[in-house]
């Protein structure tokens, strides 16, 4: 039965330095260490979506393949890193999910069980790699267990998920396991400001929004628009406890709005609240079935530009829920201040601001505020009416 990687790598190696991920230093060195010795049949790579644990597999894909590996990571010169880098390479299978439920079925598992069986045309090794394995559906993964269980000579599959609780125990346990958390947060920054072309105060801010996941803002391709347009709001709700009832009311439709720029920031975070979301548009009952929502864990769909035309029910929903969202960071901050902790605010440029209305209201009044934007956000998410909402949630907000 394989074991989860959980121990602290040895001294005597370093980090593989043709390893694309960033800012997971501790994990990247450990998987070479395990690439070092006999590598596993199954690897699972574990972490927050968006976090690089998809980089992560795709490095250890590239080490598996690679011809001349160097201290346990790929050379990235060789003809197979090169095959691998062009997503061309004849013995590497690639799976994720696909179609409008957008989960793996048993059809292209019973493929790649199949390919497996084959021998190596490059090489050495036949390798797999199942992206999102967390959306493997049961018939998927039960297809995928034999294999796992009885794997062909030379073969190794490679499993990247954002949680493993949704595998089956008798997947989890013949895989060797590596959980990651989020990168360092001056590694990701430097990452995005490279990929994204942006300065290092708009990355940081960049890499805050998405909750120190720079995948999230990579898969999107994020600009400065988006960091721009999540300072406004934020700077408007704060201001808001100083707005009569009537003008509040009035501001919501272009907070709205507003919104569709921070979209590609949205990480999909908070698990419960997609289960949920998930539940309410599979009851039949959905208010948005005239158009197709994209998922929350998807933020490359997101846009930063603002559609001239009405926006559908599905897109209403996602900018009220990204609102909802930095509204709630907004209301986090607010009360860690009043309650003596501005070290934890989220973001600290904004503490001048953060201070001077967070004075004038009691704790209490701050952490009630927080719990009326979280029962928003999950009336939401239970498929309440998101104009609705909002209109209550302005009411409740703290009138100083």
């Amino acid at each position: 039965m394989a074991k989860a990687v959980s121990a602290p790598p040895s001294r005597g190696m370093h980090r593989p330095a043709r390893f694309l991920v960033r800012g997971h230093d501790a994990a990247a060195t450990h998987l070479a260490e395990l690439f070092n010795g006999t590598p596993p049949h199954a690897l699972l790579i574990v972490g927050p979506r968006g976090a690089g644990a998809g980089t992560l597999a795709r490095d250890a894909v590239a080490t598996l393949l690679c011809a001349t590996p160097v201290d346990g990571g790929p050379c990235g010169t060789c003809r197979p890193c090169r095959l691998v880098a062009s997503g061309n390479h004849a013995d590497l299978v690639r799976i994720e999910p696909s179609g409008a439920s957008d989960q793996i079925g048993i059809e292209p598992i019973r493929e790649l069980v199949a390919g497996l069986a084959l021998l190596p045309i490059e090489g050495g090794r036949r390798v797999a790699l199942i992206e999102h394995a967390d959306r493997m559906n049961e018939a998927a993964q039960n297809a995928l267990l034999k294999t796992l269980e009885e794997p062909p000579t030379h073969t190794h599959v490679v499993l990247s998920a954002a949680e493993d609780a949704t595998l089956l125990p008798t997947i989890r346990s013949r895989c060797a396991t590596v959980r990651i958390g989020l990168p360092e947060a001056a590694a990701a920054a430097e990452l995005i400001a490279e990929r994204l072309s942006v300065d290092a105060a708009t990355a940081t801010r960049l890499l805050r929004m998405a909750g120190g996941r720079p995948g999230t803002l990579i898969s999107a391709g994020a600009t400065g628009e988006a960091a721009r347009a999540h300072a406004q709001l934020r700077r408007q709700i704060i201001d808001l406890s100083s707005t009569l009832p009537h003008v509040r009311l009035a501001l919501l439709g272009t907070l709205v709005t507003d919104a569709s720029a921070i979209l590609v920031a949205e990480t999909g975070d908070d698990e419960a609240e997609e289960r949920e979301e998930v539940a309410a548009d599979s009851d039949g009952t959905s208010d948005d079935r005239e158009a197709e929502a994209p998922a929350p864990a998807k933020p490359k769909r997101a846009t930063t530009k603002r559609a001239s035309a009405k926006p559908t029910p599905a897109e209403r929903r996602a900018r009220v829920r990204a609102l909802l969202r930095l509204w709630r960071g907004v209301a986090r901050d607010l009360a860690c201040v009043a309650a003596g902790a501005p070290g934890s605010v989220a973001f600290p440029e904004d503490l001048a601001e953060l201070s001077a209305v967070a004075s004038r209201a009691s704790a209490p009044t701050w952490a009630a505020a927080l719990r009326a934007v979280e029962r928003s956000l999950s009336a939401l998410n239970a498929n309440g009416n998101p104009e609705l909402l909002l209109d209550a949630l302005a009411l409740r907000w703290p009138k100083l």
